[in-house]
């Protein structure tokens, strides 16, 4: 299994039915769970990256997922957090009102491959028919999980 399958299959940080109003507040609590995580070596420069990042272009990959990405010197090795984010979601942009699922990555300012493998992975993770649905309909961590877990074998 490589690097991004396996942080699929664990993610560093993970967060179901997350009670958010705002992009704002759902970045700062996922941001807030990964900070603690030993790839994390700077938190605030790994949020103001993640910032940054969202400014230059939109995050959302599909109509309910948004994947907030950096590449940065805060980070010493590829992090993620996912959140599932409570009913009706929130919005991101104009385009994407109810984002119901959040991919947070960082990866090493040198590490482009392992970046674009790891955004790879999480997009290969939502292909499948029903693999979001599944993702959201998750009755217990351990089937979140699982489904992860899943979604990140080849």
């Amino acid at each position: 299994m490589d690097l991004p399958s396996q942080l699929l299959a664990n993610p560093d940080a993970l967060i179901l039915d997350l009670v958010a109003n705002s992009r704002e507040a759902v970045l700062c609590r996922l941001h807030e769970q990964l900070a603690g995580c030993p790839g994390v070596k700077d938190a605030p420069a790994f949020l103001h990256s993640l910032r940054e990042r969202a400014m230059l272009a939109p995050v959302c990959i599909a109509p309910d997922v948004a994947l907030p990405h950096a590449r940065t010197a805060a980070v010493n090795r590829v992090v993620l957090g996912v959140a599932r984010l409570a009913v009706p979601g929130v919005g991101f942009d104009a385009e994407h009102p109810q984002v119901r699922l959040v991919f947070m990555v960082g990866t090493p300012q040198a590490s482009v491959e392992d970046h674009l493998l790891a955004v790879a992975a999480i997009t290969r993770l939502l292909q499948p028919e029903g693999r979001r649905a599944g993702l959201l309909a998750a009755r217990t961590e351990a089937e979140f999980r699982a489904l992860l877990a899943r979604g990140s074998q080849r």
